[in-house]
């Protein structure tokens, strides 16, 4: 059942239109012809499929301070999202239904908010309501500069990294993608030497 059928507010409240339209903008203004683009996957793919995803220390959205490491031997899905992107919230709910399924044997959600490097002037309020009202069980964490330079600053949302127990990553998903074929890609890494 969707969020708006329960009778939940809608997240974006007519106020924030302009700073979303102003982080999609953003976006397009970096983004390339087709065979541009193309060129930048492959780099990126070169760049960082098969290698260890770097290292991150981040804070959540209670201030708290969460690393990469704290999840050392689990398969993990780096999603990284906005809340001005439309395809990242059509595929919230079939992430919030892969971690439900599969948190048990192993599986770790990280969600990567870009806001505060996409739309720096909102205020925080944007994040908190969308992951209120789609309640999000896995952990919801604000990308610093460091961390998106780290990971070649993706100019794409939304953008899923799939990264191994052994910490590669093995991965990478643009755009937005459904249950199963999340479930595809991340069922062959849980039974990989695994609990």
């Amino acid at each position: 059942m969707s969020a708006t059928r329960r009778g939940v507010r809608p997240v974006f409240p007519r106020a924030a239109f302009p700073a979303c339209l102003a982080a999609g903008l953003l976006l397009l203004a970096g983004a390339p012809g087709a065979a541009v683009q193309g060129n930048l996957k492959e780099a990126y793919l070169q760049r960082f499929v098969g290698r260890p995803a770097p290292p991150f220390l981040l804070k959540d959205l209670e201030g708290r301070e969460a690393r990469l490491s704290d999840h050392k031997g689990k398969v993990i899905l780096l999603n990284y999202w906005y809340t001005g992107c439309f395809p990242c919230r059509q595929e919230t709910p079939d992430l919030i239904r892969l971690y439900n399924a599969y948190k048990a044997r192993g599986l770790v959600i990280l969600g990567i908010n870009l806001d505060a490097i996409l739309m720096p002037a909102e205020d925080g309020r944007l994040l908190q309501r969308f992951v209120q009202d789609l309640e999000i069980p896995y952990p919801t964490l604000i990308a610093d500069v460091k961390m998106y330079d780290d990971y070649g600053k993706p100019s794409i949302a939304p953008l899923t990294l799939l990264i191994d127990r052994q910490g590669r990553i093995g991965q990478v998903f643009w755009g937005a993608y459904g249950f199963s074929v999340y479930e595809s890609a991340v069922r062959p890494y849980l039974e990989a030497s695994g609990p």
